[in-house]
């Protein structure tokens, strides 16, 4: 009875090693990506009832190196000993609204956008100005460490079906 429990707790100890190698590996592999300059920009605006907004804005611009025009890419938002910090995906090309976008063209260079976060007018009524504004300004410091981004995967434009 010992001798199988010395096994099982072996083989046990064996697969625990082998899973925490491979999720070393996967999560160091961020840094074999194309990585490129991106940030988050405070974006002021008001809605559709006149109220203050602030919006946090991801913008980035890549290099489509595919034979396939991108609609959208997934990115790991990095800091700048490139950790990995956050992510989200955005719209590239001339973005129209966050379901539009017109894509960047194989070989071209284009920008991508993603609103990660809003914060309305309601939050100010409820809050009051200098509570507001201090949310925005802690908001605005986290979103500063964002460096680079490392793009993870492309959404690429349907394109028709040529029929003869």
């Amino acid at each position: 009875m010992i001798t199988k429990n010395r096994y099982f707790v072996g083989i046990c100890t064996v697969i625990m090693a082998v899973g925490a190698i491979i999720t070393t590996a996967t999560a160091s592999q961020h840094h074999a990506l194309d990585t490129v300059p991106c940030d988050i920009k405070l974006i002021f605006g008001t809605d559709s009832q006149g109220m203050s907004t602030v919006s946090y804005d991801l913008e980035l611009q890549i290099s489509n190196r595919t034979g396939r025009v991108i609609s959208d890419i997934s990115v790991y938002w990095l800091n700048a000993t490139k950790d990995i910090i956050g992510s989200s995906d955005a719209a590239c090309g001339n973005v129209t609204d966050s379901h539009n976008s017109q894509g960047i063209a194989p070989g071209e260079t284009g920008a991508c956008r993603r609103t990660v976060q809003t914060v309305g007018g309601r939050l100010l009524d409820r809050l009051g100005q200098e509570t507001w504004t201090n949310i925005i300004n802690a908001e605005m410091r986290n979103f500063k460490h964002v460096r680079y981004c490392a793009v993870i995967g492309y959404r690429f434009q349907k394109t028709p079906v040529k029929t003869y």
